[in-house]
């Protein structure tokens, strides 16, 4: 053996030696990198391993963001301040590089390496994917990097390579299933929160849970209730603010209700650009504005102030708040109906009573007449309304028919009527002139009522015994006489409605009645009524109603006439 292979054997044993001992490295290295899923313990580690071995002063791991573009993920012996950078890279290296040889594409991050003392940078790569750079800096020594060096590097880094996609994967993995734990307690609260709102038909306990509930999910400082009532949006409820913001005028303002009623999804106040109306809400430190919307209308709005962790709101939450603030609207819609029918039921209940009441005005029964047979009906259209008829008897020869119409419909009409038939009991007797009963009726009527009310009137007194009757037609419709040899005519001798003005002087027809003759009065009801196609029934038909039951007793007559209309 030549002196020569004496030298080289100790050389090819120390090779050897040191790549024993860097495999024995890299094997530890790889099970304390598999030891974990946490990508900051990989990266530090990752970092300290080389630092430590080479003694090198300073270093980082740029983990890729997106395409192209790295993040700053972990330093040594560089300033923290450097978390979170990113570096943009037009070509990813693929094989180790000294920074000072990086090509002109590369100019802007090779500054940014040169700047902070990076000397050489090692490819981070998994499955023929980049995933991040290992930048190092110069070694304490001042020395360069060998190339067996570079060769244990680019190894160190091909094993960290696998371990940070893993690591990567299991953050988007937890993300998701943060998202999804925050999914499912939101539903959760909106399930508990739902049920709370279906408990309960009062609208203040509807507001009440809604207001605590928003004020402790994102724990809120300040809260605004905004519902409609009649044309518009009103300020309903508030939490946080003093009492006397009820009153703050630019929340009132037109312009600002028809802003808020133009919202169609929650807008921030301090990244979305406002309304002109709605920039009051900057002035109140205000966040969020949340329509509360129903079938494509905004029947309230929600607006919230900052939370107490001064954290923005997420569009998540932004998601939340919109569905709960519509589910708790659907509750407050349900409350106002409830309400509404409430009262319904209340207003139907009491014109019930009123019904039975003014039917209790009306006659329950006719005089029985020894050579004259008098009837009427009265079937109102509503529950009450202003249609009067009445029969009184005088004394035993003499009886008084009254037929009236009050203008308008319902209630109204119905009280006045009651005034009517009131007065017209008190002024009425046997001695009266039934001009003079008229005109007081009259003076009565205008001295209780306004311009836009009045009362058309027909009153007769009827001698039994004479066969005649005196009548006075105030306005109404006039009534028909059929008489026995088959003439007709109407009866329209009188004077003005009732009620159009005071002092009104009335005339008066007297009218002697044969045996047959039939008088027939009636309301705008018969005349006026409409079938199917909105055709009227009119006076001709009635007329053709009774040529054909002129020789009909009262009943009859009334039946066909009710089968007709």
């Amino acid at each position: 053996m030549s002196g020569h292979q004496a030298a080289q054997e100790p050389d090819v044993a120390r090779q050897i030696d040191q790549r024993l001992v860097e495999l024995q490295s890299l094997f530890e290295m790889g099970k304390v990198l598999n030891s974990t899923l946490n990508l900051r313990t990989i990266l530090n580690n990752l970092l300290l391993t080389p630092m430590g071995r080479m003694m090198i002063t300073r270093g980082l791991v740029l983990v890729v963001d997106s395409e192209n573009k790295f993040s700053v993920e972990a330093v040594k012996g560089i300033s923290r301040e450097m978390l979170g950078n990113k570096v943009y890279m037009e070509d990813c290296i693929d094989m180790p590089i000294h920074v000072d040889e990086l090509g002109d594409n590369h100019q802007q991050c090779r500054q940014t390496f040169t700047d902070i003392g990076i000397k050489l940078l090692l490819p981070l790569t998994s499955t023929q994917r980049t995933v991040g750079v290992l930048g190092l800096g110069p070694k304490l020594d001042k020395g360069i990097f060998a190339d067996a060096e570079i060769e244990y590097l680019s190894s160190l880094a091909n094993l960290a390579a696998a371990s940070i996609e893993n690591a990567l994967m299991y953050q988007k993995l937890e993300a998701v299933n943060r998202m999804l734990d925050k999914k499912i307690q939101e539903l959760n609260t909106l399930f508990d929160i739902g049920k709370e709102l279906n408990s309960t038909l009062d609208k203040e306990k509807i507001v009440n849970l809604l207001m605590f509930a928003l004020m402790g999910e994102m724990l809120i400082n300040k809260c605004f209730l905004f519902l409609k009532d009649g044309n518009g949006l009103e300020l309903a409820a508030t939490r946080g603010v003093p009492d006397d913001i009820m009153d703050y005028e630019p929340l009132k303002t037109q312009e600002f209700i028809d802003g808020l009623a133009k919202l169609t999804a929650p807008v921030l106040v301090e990244e979305d650009e406002l309304p002109q109306g709605l920039l009051p809400l900057e002035q109140l430190d205000l966040k969020v504005i949340v329509p509360m919307r129903m079938q494509d209308q905004v029947k309230g709005v929600i607006i919230l102030g900052e939370k107490i962790t001064n954290r923005s709101f997420s569009h998540d939450e932004l998601e939340f708040l919109s569905t709960l603030c519509n589910r708790a609207m659907i509750s407050l819609e349900n409350a106002r109906l409830f309400q509404e029918a409430l009262e319904m039921e209340r207003i139907e209940e009491e014109l019930n009573i009123a019904r039975d009441i003014q039917q209790r005005l009306l006659p329950g029964s006719f005089p029985q007449l020894e050579n004259m047979e008098v009837l009427g009906i009265n079937i109102p259209s509503r529950q009450v309304g202003g249609d009067f008829f009445d029969c009184i008897r005088l004394d035993e020869s003499h009886i008084a028919l009254t037929i009236a119409d009050v203008s308008g419909k319902g209630v109204p009409a119905a009280l006045l009527m009651s005034n009517l038939q009131a007065g017209l009991h008190s002024l009425i007797d046997t001695d009266a002139d039934i001009a003079t009963v008229v005109a007081k009726l009259n003076n009565l009527i205008h001295a209780h009522t306004n311009y836009d009310k009045f009362i058309t009137l027909f009153h007769a007194e009827v001698d039994v015994r004479n066969k005649r009757f005196t009548y006075v037609n105030a306005g109404h419709n006039p009534p028909f006489l059929f008489k026995s040899d088959g003439s007709r005519r109407t009866l329209t001798t009188g004077g003005l409605l009732l009620g159009m003005m005071p002092n009104v002087v009335y005339q008066t027809e007297t009218v002697d009645l044969e045996c047959g003759d039939i008088l027939l009065a009636y309301t705008d009801g018969v005349s006026e009524a409409k079938n199917d196609n909105d055709e009227e029934f009119e006076e001709w038909r009635v007329e053709k109603v009774m040529e054909n039951n002129l020789k009909s007793d009262a009943g009859t007559i009334i039946r066909n006439l009710i089968e007709e209309i």
